[in-house]
Parts: structure tokens; C-alpha cells; sequence
């Protein structure tokens, strides 16, 4: 009965939330959507780091049958406040030192691992045990190491660590994974490890990696990380342009090869819209998400929402700096392939851009976009049309 109620999204109907085909799932009358990459104003968080969304537009008021029990179950679970920027950081770089990425080679030398990027340092990057047991005796050394050094600092307001029925401290889920989890931190601008994501290294032909936050969200004791912004460089030359692309992975190898820009990474097209404004105030901003806006109406809309956030920041904030979208070849998925393929990169304006969008895609990122932008746009292909 439950399996006929969920369906997986595809490249037909993408995920609502992040606007790709894979991994995400919605309940058979799309009222609600299950998200493994974005939890950005999510109305839950799921036990794995999922965002749940109710879909507003829906008459419906359909619930999944067990949301009715986590609702029963929220009332007895006590959340703490997220641990300060430094705390967090101090546990986190403990945590990969512990469990570094170079003792698994799938991690390192395996498809969409580290030396596939392009990707040297290692070091940054760490490989989540997956067995419980495991993780449970990372745990207890990550304790011992801590009191040690400042008896202060715990784990309490640590995404992704949480405390059972026995008031021990665990890590994560309480299952066991039959995949290798990549462990990769997400930096802030000031340096600091703010959050981490999870990688399941498992390859299927045609889909991207899965990712999931390091949560503990919906454990007792237990945060989520929010949707924080990724800086591959924190530090560098802020005066350059700023280039935003999906995914602190790709931001890495991005950053390699484009020296001459400051490189950050969302965790999905929909997400961190507000720090990426922020970071770029002032500067130019470059637009480097998967190259299938042009054909997927969820990217093109949460794109084009980008956009009109940093339209509006340059209004409020008395600037007036270029915005570009980059694109390459439309058979090369990500930027860091593109990169590493050596293809050429472009440049669009936002006019440009919606010029080439399919009709499906150009409604959706018009409705987001003043109407002087599709008036241009338009424009431009009946011209053209006529040429």
C-alpha cells in the first residue's frame, strides 16, 4: 500500500526543489516533495538530512500516513541550538583527521572521486565509517581527544551527532550503509567548517552522486546545518569576480582551473540564494550551475530567482555590476567536467541566456524575472526569426 503512494522524480518531472532528475522523490499527487539535496526552508527534515516540502499550490491536503507519527514523535524529541562557527569547525576537522579520505581508495581513485575531479588535498576530505559500530567507536575517540585538549567543548550543537535512549552520543544513522560515504565540509568565508555532506560513492550509469547532509536533525539532542554556502578559497582576493556553481566538489575543481575568480558552491539550485548575493556584492557575478537550465523548467526558475535576488541587492545597495549565466558544451553535465575536458566556457547575459531557454523553461524563469528582461528576450528571437 505505502509503495504506491511515492514515485521517484525523472527527467520528465523533476524534483520541485533542487530541479533534478534523480534520487528525489514526491508522493503520487505531488502535494509533497522529498528533496536529498536541498532542506532550504524545508517545512521537515527528514532522519537522513532530506528536506520534506509541502507543494502551497496544491488543493490537496494529503499526509503521508507516517508523517502523522512523526508529528506524535516531535513533541517528545529535544532539539539544541546549532554550537558556534568555531566549535563547529574544531569537531568537524577532528572528525576527518580521524577518518580521512585517503583510507578508501574508492574515495580517492574511484568514479567521482577525488583524483577523477582533479582534486589533490585529500586532507580537506574525510570517509564516514559505514557501520554503526564503527561510527560509534569514532565517536567515543573523538570524545576522549576533545576532553583532552578543552574539556569545554562537546558535541552538543553538532549537526550530525545526536544522543540515544542511553544518553551516549552516536553519529548520524542508526543504520548501516552498504555504500563508502564521502565526507565533505562545506567552509565559510571566514575559513571555518560550517557544515558536512555525505557522498554515496555508489555509481549508477546516467545519475549524478547522491548527497545528503550530515544531520541529526530529527534525533534527540540532535540540528540540521541549514543550507550553508561553500567558499573553495576563503581568504583569496575578494575584489574577483565571483562564480557560483553546485556542490562544494565541483567548487574545488572549478577553483583549480579558474584562478582569476572567487569560487563558491550551494548545495543545489534553490539554495543559499541569499549568501551567494551577499559574497558577490559589488562584483561581477558568474552563474555556473549544471548546464541544463535550458531545458529543465525547475533549474531555469530557481536560476532566474537568483538573478532577480541580485537585482534587487543592486537597487537596495546602489551598484551595478555585470551578471553572467556560463555555459558550454550541452553534452558536459557540470562545469568541473567541462573543465577538466577542456571545453570552452561562455559567457551570456541574462538576455542571451533566456534567448536560448526551450518554451517551457523561458515561462518559468520569466515569471521570476521582470517583464522588461522577456520583452527584450522576446525581442530578440523575433528578430532573429526573421533574419
Amino acid at each position: 500500500m505505502m509503495a504506491t503512494c511515492y514515485k521517484r522524480v525523472s527527467k520528465k518531472h523533476p524534483c520541485r526543489i533542487c530541479g533534478k532528475p534523480d534520487w528525489c522523490s514526491t508522493t503520487a499527487s505531488e502535494t509533497v516533495s522529498f528533496c536529498a539535496r536541498s532542506t532550504l526552508n524545508a517545512d521537515r527534515i527528514s532522519r537522513y538530512g532530506w528536506g520534506v516540502y509541502y507543494n502551497q499550490n496544491s488543493d490537496s491536503d494529503f499526509t503521508p500516513p507516517f508523517y502523522h507519527s512523526f508529528t506524535r514523535k516531535k513533541r517528545t524529541i529535544s532539539r539544541v541550538a546549532i554550537a558556534s562557527a568555531p566549535i563547529r569547525d574544531r569537531v568537524y576537522r577532528k572528525l576527518i583527521g580521524f577518518a580521512p579520505a585517503l583510507n578508501n581508495s574508492r574515495i580517492l581513485d574511484g568514479r567521482g572521486g577525488l583524483r577523477e575531479r582533479g582534486i589533490s588535498d585529500d586532507l580537506r576530505y574525510g570517509s564516514l565509517p559505514k557501520i554503526v559500530n564503527k561510527r560509534q567507536i569514532l565517536v567515543e575517540r573523538l570524545i576522549r581527544e576533545l576532553a583532552k585538549e578543552e574539556p569545554s567543548i562537546s558535541l552538543k550543537g553538532i549537526p550530525g551527532f545526536w544522543k540515544n535512549e542511553g544518553g551516549e552520543w552516536r553519529l548520524w544513522s542508526r543504520f548501516n550503509s552498504s555504500d563508502d560515504l564521502m565526507l565533505i565540509p562545506f567552509v565559510g568565508r571566514d575559513g571555518l567548517i560550517q557544515a558536512c555532506q555525505i557522498r554515496f560513492m555508489k555509481y549508477i550509469e546516467g545519475r549524478s552522486g547522491n548527497y545528503v547532509w550530515l544531520s541529526s536533525a530529527k534525533e534527540r539532542m540532535g540540528c540540521g546545518p541549514g543550507s550553508p554556502l561553500h567558499h573553495a578559497r576563503p581568504g583569496d582576493c575578494l575584489d574577483k569576480p565571483v562564480l557560483v556553481t553546485e556542490g562544494a566538489l565541483k567548487a574545488a575543481t572549478t577553483q583549480r582551473f579558474l584562478t582569476d575568480r572567487y569560487i563558491v558552491g550551494n548545495s543545489g539550485v534553490a539554495t543559499a540564494h541569499g549568501e551567494i548575493v551577499k559574497t558577490a556584492r559589488r562584483k561581477p557575478l558568474e552563474i555556473a550551475f549544471d548546464n541544463d537550465s535550458y531545458t529543465n523548467p525547475q533549474v531555469a526558475r530557481a536560476l532566474a530567482a537568483l538573478v532577480r535576488l541580485r537585482r534587487s541587492d543592486e537597487v537596495r545597495y546602489n551598484y551595478n555590476e555585470k551578471v553572467r549565466i556560463v555555459t558550454w558544451d550541452r553534452s558536459i553535465k557540470g562545469i568541473d567536467e567541462a573543465l577538466l575536458t577542456r571545453a570552452l566556457l561562455q559567457y551570456l547575459t541574462v538576455s542571451e541566456w533566456l534567448k536560448q531557454l526551450s518554451p517551457e523553461c523561458f515561462d518559468q524563469a520569466g515569471e521570476q524575472l521582470s517583464l522588461q528582461d522577456r520583452k527584450e528576450a522576446a525581442g530578440r528571437l523575433r528578430y532573429e526569426s526573421i533574419q
